[in-house]
């Protein structure tokens, strides 16, 4: 497909994607798609940023409300289990209906989903400024919340990979700093708002700025690549693509993800608490809370940074084990303010390195042609983890210690932590043996490799490879 560059306008988004076939031994067709590396993708980044931001930014900021409810007992009957499991909810529910997400922006489009998205975000948030019943904000800032999340984020996830290749990582990075920047908006200025005019002005105000703001992003958001539409009508959609889920590298994704679900939602939801057990008060665990998105936005750029160039899974399986050490190390003996906002602001650089590295691994797995029901079926996964993840964490919490009254919490997010540097050491491993198999047979980056045969043994030769690798991994 031959390429009309015009000087005078922003890269026209109509003419981008080159498509050129291969067929595997099943009869997959793999498409090769030349990916634009900027032009337009960087209002689509700009949009991207905006929906971190009023969703992952948002949801981080349930940690000031948990801290709230559990001190105020804000509502009849509500006990810390309750109040885990809505912030569970509001994390993970919608996920688990990610291969249905997927399918219905296959059959409308990525734009009409997210708008579905910013209406259940928006109702969720409004109606649970005026709920007064436990019930109710179990529906509301639980499972409305979650299904305005996942409309808004698992469609908008897959916009990064069609527009940027050598920098993808980089782009994932810059826009998941997103939600630092609003997990330090949400963490003090809902704070601020709920001390001074209560829960509902605060959650009044956390609707307007996330549905402004989603708005916003929601039209710059475009998907209109004539290559696109092509790579579409060739592509055949299924909830379950069992084609993708034989292959194991697909199942080490799974496991890291998993742990990753485990460690993450812990660590975001504890913190808060945490800093109140030691002694602190709420408006002081807020900073703890703030510190991990200041983290955030100053570390996920640079981790995506490093990701492209030394390859997402190489970074990831170093910084995931680093977490391991910091939770054993650090958060077990923290026993005063300021160790708690130093390990807030280290942990919060990297607790999230699996969101601006995700869609570079997962292309690399499956290719592009694969990739939104390969998506699909790792929020699932995702959800799974993350919706037992805060209960886990409370439940975890010992009273009957002068010390550290989450430290056996602390042990279980390392561990967390270093079953995903472990899963992410095997499945570089295995990538690795494989890229050497396509290197062979001319395939070139983001194609469908699944067929590809690799041997075990031919894997455990590559997991200590560092040097002169095929392709950066």
């Amino acid at each position: 497909m031959s390429e009309e560059r015009h000087e005078d306008h922003h890269m026209d988004v109509e003419n981008k994607l080159n498509l050129n076939s291969k067929d595997d031994i099943n009869g997959n067709t793999s498409i090769s798609i030349e990916v634009p590396d900027g032009g337009y993708g960087w209002f689509i980044l700009l949009a991207f940023i905006l929906y971190n931001f009023s969703t992952w930014g948002a949801n981080s900021g349930y940690a000031i409300y948990l801290a709230h409810y559990l001190e105020n007992n804000t509502f009849a009957g509500g006990s810390k289990l309750d109040y885990a499991s809505i912030g569970g909810l509001a994390f993970s529910c919608g996920l688990f209906f990610a291969p249905v997400i997927t399918w219905l922006y296959h059959i409308f489009s990525i734009q009409f989903i997210i708008g579905l998205g910013i209406l259940f975000q928006g109702a969720a948030l409004l109606l649970a400024a005026f709920s007064v019943t436990l019930w109710e904000i179990y529906l509301t800032q639980g499972v409305l919340i979650g299904f305005g999340l996942a409309f808004i984020f698992i469609p908008s996830v897959t916009l990064i990979p069609l527009w940027f290749r050598n920098k993808r990582s980089l782009a994932s990075g810059i826009g998941t700093a997103g939600s630092g920047l609003g997990g330090i908006v949400f963490n003090l200025g809902m704070q601020s708002i709920l001390q001074k005019r209560g829960v509902k002005w605060a959650l009044i105000a956390q609707c307007i700025i996330c549905t402004s703001l989603s708005t916003i992003a929601l039209m710059l958001t475009r998907t209109t690549h004539q290559g696109l539409r092509q790579h579409k009508r060739s592509y055949k959609f299924e909830l379950l693509d069992y084609y993708v889920l034989s292959n194991f590298a697909v199942w080490l994704l799974f496991g890291f993800v998993s742990f990753a679900m485990l460690g993450y939602v812990v660590l975001l939801y504890s913190l808060s608490d945490f800093t109140v057990s030691l002694g602190y008060t709420s408006k002081q665990g807020s900073y703890v809370s703030c510190m991990v998105s200041v983290g955030s936005l100053l570390g996920r750029p640079i981790v995506g940074h490093i990701a492209d160039k030394y390859g997402p899974l190489t970074v990831g399986m170093i910084l995931h084990l680093v977490m391991a050490i910091l939770c054993w190390a650090m958060w077990i003996p923290c026993k005063n303010l300021a160790t708690a906002i130093a390990f807030g602001l280290l942990v919060g650089s990297i607790m999230g390195t699996i969101w601006p590295t995700i869609a570079s691994i997962v292309t690399r797995i499956v290719g592009l042609q694969k990739l939104p029901g390969t998506f699909g079926s790792t929020w699932i996964f995702m959800a799974a983890f993350a919706l037992v993840a805060p209960i886990i964490g409370l439940e975890l919490r010992s009273t009957d210690t002068n010390g550290n009254d989450y430290y056996r919490t602390a042990i279980f997010v390392g561990f967390a932590y270093f079953g995903v540097s472990l899963c992410q050491w095997l499945l570089r491993g295995f990538i690795i043996a494989r890229d050497e198999i396509a290197v062979r047979e001319a395939y070139s980056a983001d194609q469908n490799e699944l067929h590809l045969n690799v041997k075990l043994s031919h894997m455990s030769k590559c997991l200590f490879r560092y040097k002169q690798l095929p392709r950066r991994v």
